[in-house]
Order: C-alpha cells, then sequence, then structure tokens
C-alpha cells in the first residue's frame, strides 16, 4: 500500500514537472474526439464521410498536429510559428488548395470505400498497435484529406471551446487550488492519510514545504489536460493513438509556404510535430491512468460539462460537420471558387432556455461560421449581429467576446458582448445578417434568426 502511494507521489510530481499552465486551449485528445464527432454527424451517404471513416487515423492524428510544434518549439523556437500558423484558416485554405491542385477531389483520384471503411481501420489498427513511436506515412489523397480535416477541426475547435467552455471553468474556480502540493494533501480522495501526509513523513516537513514553495505556482488543473484525462477514460480512447497516419511532408510545406507568413515550415519541423503529438498524447494516457479520480474531484463541474455542455465536445463536433461540409465544397470547387459561408453554430442555441441574465462568463451571444470572418464587415457595418428585447427595442451590446487570440484574420466566430440589462424569464431575438462576410469576401449565404429564454429570477 506504502508502494502504491510513493508511486502515485511521483507520478503526480513528474506530472507537475510537464504539464503546461493554462493556455486557453483545448487538448490533444479532446481535439481528436471532436474531429471524430465532426465525422459522424456527417451525411452517412456523403463521400466525405466515407473517405474520414477509411481513412480515421488520418484524421485523429491532423486534429493533434497543429499543437505539436508548441511542445518541441522549447528546443527548436521557430517550431512554435509552425505550430500557431496550423491553428488558422490563412492555412487551412492553402491547404485545401493544395489538394485540389494535386488533384484530390471526387473522382477516379478517390478510392471512396463502399463498406465505409471501418473494416480497413478495424483490421489496420489490429495489426498496428507497435511499435508506438513509429511514423506511418500514406500519400493517398483520402489519408492527406482526413489529414487535412483533422487540422481545420483543430482550429475551429479551439476557438469554440475557448469562447464557450473554459470561461465557465475559470468562473467557478475549478482551475486554482491544484498545485502539485495541494493535490498530494487531497490524494487519495477522502482518504484518512493522503500522499501529502506520507511525503512529509518520508521527507520531513522543512524539505516538503520546500518543495511546496518551489511547486506552487504550476497547475494540474490545466483546462486542456484535464478534460484530455476524463475524455481519455470515459470516451475509452486508450487505442486511438498508437496508430496514427501521417501525409508526406511536402504537401503541408506546400501549404505553409502558399499562406504568405513569415515561418520556417521545414521538413524537419513538420516531422518533428508530428512526432512529438504521438509523444504527448501517449504520455496522457499514462497520466490519465493514475490522474482520473483527481481530475473529477477537483473539477466537478468540468468533468461534467466538457462533453454535453455549451462549447465541449457534442456542440463542437456538430459545427465541425458544417464546417467539413465548406471544405470539400473549397476542395471540390477550389478555395476562390466555393460558396459563400455558412452558419456553423450560435450561442446561446436556438430555444435555450436559462440562459444567465445577470453578469457571467456566459453573457455573450455568437455566431460561428464556415469561414474565416472579414473582421472589417462587421465592425464597420453595424448590423451585422443583433440582439432584439420583447419590445423590438436592440438590446446594448458590444463587438466583443473572443479575447485578444481570435480578434485576428483566420477565425470563424462573431461575437457581441451584453452591455445593457437582461430581463429574467424574458424571450430574446438574435439576428444575424448577411453584411457578415468572410475573408474572400463572400457574404453569408444566409441570415439567422433564433431566440433564447433566460433564466427565472
Amino acid at each position: 500500500m506504502h508502494g502504491l502511494r510513493f508511486v502515485a507521489a511521483g507520478c503526480l510530481l513528474a506530472t507537475a514537472m510537464v504539464v503546461p499552465g493554462p493556455s486557453f486551449a483545448a487538448g490533444m485528445s479532446t481535439h481528436a474526439l471532436m474531429a471524430e464527432y465532426g465525422r459522424r454527424y456527417l451525411p452517412d451517404t456523403h463521400p466525405l464521410k466515407a473517405i474520414l471513416t477509411a481513412h480515421r487515423p488520418a484524421l485523429l492524428a491532423g486534429a493533434m498536429y497543429p499543437d505539436g510544434g508548441y511542445a518541441t518549439g522549447a528546443v527548436f523556437p521557430g517550431d512554435r510559428d509552425v505550430a500557431e500558423t496550423a491553428h488558422w484558416e490563412f492555412f487551412v485554405n492553402p491547404l485545401m488548395q493544395v489538394l485540389h491542385d494535386d488533384g484530390c477531389v471526387a473522382g477516379e483520384s478517390l478510392d471512396i470505400p463502399v463498406f465505409g471503411g471501418t473494416l480497413d481501420y478495424i483490421t489496420t489498427t489490429a495489426t498496428g498497435l507497435a511499435p508506438l513511436a513509429e511514423l506511418r506515412f500514406d500519400d493517398s489523397c483520402g489519408a492527406m484529406i482526413a489529414y487535412a480535416m483533422g487540422i481545420a477541426a483543430h482550429g475551429l475547435g479551439d476557438e469554440v471551446w475557448d469562447a464557450l467552455f473554459e470561461p465557465q471553468v475559470r468562473e467557478r474556480g475549478e482551475e486554482a487550488e491544484s498545485s502539485p502540493a495541494y493535490t498530494l494533501d487531497a490524494f487519495p480522495p477522502g482518504a484518512e492519510v493522503s500522499v501529502g501526509d506520507v511525503l512529509r513523513a518520508v521527507v520531513g516537513d522543512a524539505p516538503f514545504e520546500a518543495l511546496k514553495q518551489g511547486f506552487d505556482p504550476l497547475s494540474l488543473n490545466s483546462i486542456e489536460y484535464a478534460m484530455d484525462v476524463i475524455a481519455i477514460r470515459e470516451q475509452d480512447l486508450w487505442a486511438d493513438v498508437p496508430y496514427l497516419t501521417f501525409p508526406p511532408v511536402d504537401v503541408l510545406a506546400r501549404a505553409y509556404t502558399a499562406s504568405g507568413r513569415d515561418v520556417d515550415a521545414s521538413e524537419e519541423a513538420i516531422q518533428r510535430a508530428a512526432l512529438f503529438t504521438r509523444t504527448l498524447v501517449l504520455a496522457e494516457r499514462a497520466g490519465s491512468a493514475v490522474e482520473y479520480d483527481r481530475v473529477r474531484q477537483q473539477m466537478p463541474w468540468a468533468s461534467g460539462h466538457y462533453f454535453t455542455g455549451s462549447g465541449g465536445v457534442i456542440h463542437v463536433g456538430k459545427m465541425i460537420t458544417g464546417y467539413y461540409l465548406h471544405l470539400w465544397d473549397k476542395l471540390q470547387q477550389g478555395v476562390v471558387n466555393a460558396r459563400g459561408p455558412q452558419i456553423v453554430g450560435v450561442h446561446p442555441d436556438n430555444g435555450e432556455q436559462g440562459v444567465p441574465f445577470g453578469y457571467s462568463a456566459d453573457r455573450f451571444v455568437r455566431v460561428f461560421i464556415s469561414g474565416s470572418v472579414d473582421r472589417a464587415s462587421v465592425a464597420n457595418a453595424p448590423g451585422g449581429l443583433v440582439l432584439f428585447a420583447p419590445d423590438g427595442q436592440i438590446v446594448p451590446a458590444r463587438l466583443s467576446g473572443f479575447g485578444p487570440l481570435y480578434q485576428g484574420d483566420g477565425t470563424h466566430g462573431i461575437g457581441i458582448e451584453i452591455t445593457g440589462d437582461l430581463q429574467p424569464a424574458t424571450e430574446y431575438t438574435a439576428v444575424i445578417t448577411t453584411r457578415a462576410q468572410d475573408a474572400r469576401g463572400r457574404a453569408l449565404m444566409e441570415p439567422l434568426v433564433w431566440t433564447f429564454r433566460t433564466a427565472a429570477e
């Protein structure tokens, strides 16, 4: 029993050394899950669903890829630019154009399996679980499309998760009170003697206090890491990592070049990012085995809402489905010739009840579209997104709500922060008009009117 406690203490301390602090993003495993649900919600008859099902390992690998360079950036600083660029549509659009120009469009170039690809995934996974560190490359159009769709899902997933889910976690303070020392004293949950007590008995009170002072600035409840721990366990993601498929490096390198960004996306940098995604998510699976109970104890609201709540996996997955369909059109027609953007999600949802009427992290109206927003079309054309009270008066609000990370180009959200008063138990009507455009200058294909109701007093 004491041996298990020492192992747990060691795992927690080691985790404290490697887990980053809060960084406003969903974790890699959560991103893979969002991309997967985006695939599931596609119409069964759509060819893209068959492609993503047949090449599911490439889809998951693509959904993890954008964060890999952040890890290697500690040694190779330029890798951070490689990671950052991959998050935005100014990279996704060139990637779709590269695949279009290479002939990866519907027709003879695509081998779309009539059985939906599930059999292929099961058989290759069963025989491909080891070796864990091996990178598998696939130059087929199907694999490259799936990988590109995964990258796109990652960017949109971050925007929605960060706008809708994480602020509510922080408002409840669940990312706080989570230093390693705090955790050691609270683990195992409900035990009379904690791991911290055992460690004090071994090293002494003074050395323990010294360790506590040194590690207190760290948080074990970094939201992205903590929710990955929960998702891996609850959604049974243990076997989804070892077999990941990556496309040829030159496909990504050409997209980085076409993005026009000042980024040194060398072959080595791209391969490092791809390799570290696998390394990091494998480490998370080890962490999930010992961290699940602690995270559930310290972050009960987050653990109960990451999957079905606002900005959670299901909510984001449905938006990703709409994004996939628009990207499919760009893949077929070319980016310039593709149709205008469509609305893929709103907040609060149409018909939602119990929306907070007082100040809260949820006091915003937001719209997510399938193309990157032309900020000028929203900022310089008042009336793009408006909230009406029951008497027809406009509720005072200002264009805001996405923070500095998501106000630039390449982002998909339009938001207003409500500055006026909301009344309890009242139905409000929101309108997004076709004044909003994407970065190509294409207006929304159609406006949207929806309603929600505030909570009772």
